[in-house]
């Protein structure tokens, strides 16, 4: 069975950590601060079975920071009101904060019922009513309980039981994350951290990395609900036995994630939504507290406008005081930096900030419309698959399927996202750079790929691809790492014609019409630069054939060469090195590169030290 963290909520003294007692047996305020004040200061948690953690909060406003680390780690919200007060300011920002957050279920309990008659009971409740219009708690159940006389308690843990019994956790990540609540040290243990599983699953030895400060871990033990296991998953409580670790870098607010996945930013972008209960105005640059997983970090807000008010919303860019650890669609809360009171939620929606302002303001909060949007956004340096779901933190098979949702290609090669408008964009757009690269001067007929990856500021394994494209079109040639147009006409001066032909004397009189680049500048003394645009036009033209970075060889030698080769494959199976020395009459030397051309062909097919036929030999 899976296991299920519940939380409490609710105003100071309304009976919150009573209701854990009397459901539990356990009472959670262990402080002797909390136990001389009658009040919860910090978190504290309590077992109804080995799968339902309960984690009781303060209601006091000054530790709302503790009430919102504790409800960012739970599944199910139990909103505590009493009879006699009714609904109370804090009840109001509790049931905001839970509304906001990820919480998947909620129950209302009327506390200290003993202590009212029937007809306000009956007023409390609608009341109740009236604020859970439009949260997760509308039409959620509504349970009357003395806690002290122990009425009522019975029928609250059956309506506990019949939430967890139809609360779906699904594993949404492979990849394991979890938000730290308590640090401590244990005698004979070491550092030991406790947290809720956001995601994914750890074993025992698995490494963790600590963010923000990205130092790594290693998992020694691993207990849940007081006993010693092997591995725990989405949705439980655990307590991690951590080795090769200060306990100086772990604190609330820290996060554990398998290495090298979430981001740590101290800018993100966010989806920022402003409570309809405040008067609080956000301007823009101003200093606020947000809460995030167990973390509170004070930050700025940057927006495009002058201010945000109650009930609006905006996407903003957030300015961290110091690094967090995060993922896309984490959920936060905005706090006033002072006083301090719940002012907004948000969502992250981007890790990377570094946009322009359409970006920032067009960047939609729908899930698959933004990943519509990212990806028409980097269409010039397109993700994979993988790396679009390690962005997202979500396992593959979750992302092909958004991927299929939103009509997003996949190249056969590298596995590149994308649409198909951004493909005929950026084929159009290569097609007409190297267009007017190559015909800005015709004897400069062609441009390396690195001209187009960084004039266009596309990524290389994408300029691969439309180029590919464009090759399969016979719009453009691609040899020996240059681009040049099928259609081209070459016009020739009396000094570049007269060049040519001596390098083409030059390497029809070297031994067996073979020579290296470096000899062939030495003996023909023309500019380097020259000499490498002259071969790739001679190439182009099949006078010569350059084998590799440095050897080139006659046209018509090559040809006779390739003749004698498929001449020997309709007597023989395989060519050996020997075989082909004596076919040639080349020194193994000079062989060598010849045979690595042919394979780079098809024309031959490495076996071994031997060769078979290519596909292309006869084709």
């Amino acid at each position: 069975m899976q296991q299920v963290v519940i939380g409490t909520a609710g105003h100071i003294d309304h009976g919150k950590t009573a209701l854990v007692e009397a459901l539990t047996g356990i009472n959670t305020d262990t402080l002797a601060q909390e136990k001389q004040r009658g009040i919860t200061i910090d978190l504290g948690f309590a077992h109804l079975d080995e799968n339902i953690t309960i984690v009781d909060v303060p209601g006091h406003q000054k530790f709302i920071r503790n009430m919102v680390a504790g409800a960012s780690t739970i599944h199910i919200g139990l909103l505590v009101i009493a009879a006699d007060d009714g609904i109370m300011p804090q009840t109001i920002e509790h049931l905001y904060i839970l509304n906001s957050l990820s919480i998947i279920k909620g129950i209302t309990v009327i506390t200290k019922i003993d202590l009212v008659d029937d007809d306000w009971l009956d007023l409390i409740e609608s009341e109740v009513k009236n604020i859970e219009e439009n949260t997760l708690f509308q039409d959620s159940p509504i349970l009357m309980i003395d806690s002290i006389s122990g009425k009522g308690v019975d029928d609250l843990k059956e309506a506990i039981n019949s939430a967890v019994k139809t609360l779906n956790l699904d594993n949404k990540s492979e990849y394991y994350k979890m938000h730290v609540d308590r640090v401590f040290s244990k005698k004979g243990y070491g550092t030991v951290v406790t947290g809720t599983v956001k995601s994914g699953t750890l074993k025992v030895g698995n490494s963790v990395e600590i963010l923000p400060g990205r130092q790594i871990a290693q998992v020694r033990g691993i207990q849940t609900h007081g006993g010693s296991i092997q591995k725990v998953k989405i949705g439980d409580r655990a307590a991690l036995n951590l080795t090769k670790v200060d306990k100086t870098i772990l604190n609330r607010g820290t996060t554990l994630s398998d290495p090298g996945l979430m981001s740590v930013t101290d800018k993100l972008l966010a989806h920022l939504s402003m409570s309809p209960y405040t008067s609080w105005i956000i301007n823009n640059n101003q200093r606020v507290r947000i809460h995030i997983g167990t973390a509170e970090i004070l930050a700025r807000v940057n927006f495009f406008q002058k201010k945000i008010k109650n009930n609006q919303t905006s996407n903003v860019i957030i300015h961290f005081e110091r690094p967090v650890g995060v993922t896309i669609d984490d959920p936060f809360i905005v706090r006033s930096y002072s006083p301090m009171e719940t002012i907004a939620n948000g969502i992250v929606l981007e890790t990377d900030s570094n946009h322009d302002r359409k970006f920032v303001e067009q960047c939609p909060l729908d899930k698959l419309e933004r990943l519509r949007f990212m990806i028409g956004d980097l269409s010039h340096s397109p993700k994979t698959i993988e790396e679009w779901s390690r962005k997202y933190f979500i396992p593959v098979n979750e992302m092909t399927k958004r991927l299929q949702l939103i009509d997003a290609k996949v190249t056969k090669i590298d596995s590149l996202i994308y649409f198909n408008n951004d493909l005929d964009f950026w084929v159009k757009e290569i097609q007409s750079y190297i267009e007017k690269k190559c015909n800005d001067n015709s004897f400069h007929n062609y441009i390396e790929l690195n001209n187009i990856v960084q004039s266009l500021g596309v990524s290389e394994r994408w300029a691969k691809y439309v180029i590919q494209r464009l090759i399969d079109s016979n719009v453009i040639i691609y040899k020996t790492g240059k681009i040049s147009l099928v259609k081209q006409s070459v016009k020739l001066n009396e000094k570049i014609k007269i060049d040519l032909k001596k390098i083409i004397n030059i390497i029809d009189n070297a031994d067996s019409n073979l020579i290296t680049i470096k000899e062939l500048i030495k003996i023909s003394k023309i500019n380097p630069q020259k000499i490498k645009e002259m071969i790739f036009l001679l190439n182009n033209q099949n006078e010569i054939i350059q084998l590799n970075e440095n050897l080139i060889m006659n046209g018509k030698s090559f040809e006779i060469l390739l003749s004698c080769i498929r001449d020997h494959f309709m007597n023989y199976e395989t060519l050996s090195i020997s075989d082909f020395k004596k076919i040639s009459n080349l020194t193994r030397k000079n062989a060598i590169p010849i045979l690595e051309f042919f394979d780079s062909r098809e024309y031959t097919k490495r076996q071994g030290s031997d060769r078979a036929v290519g596909e292309a030999l006869f084709g």
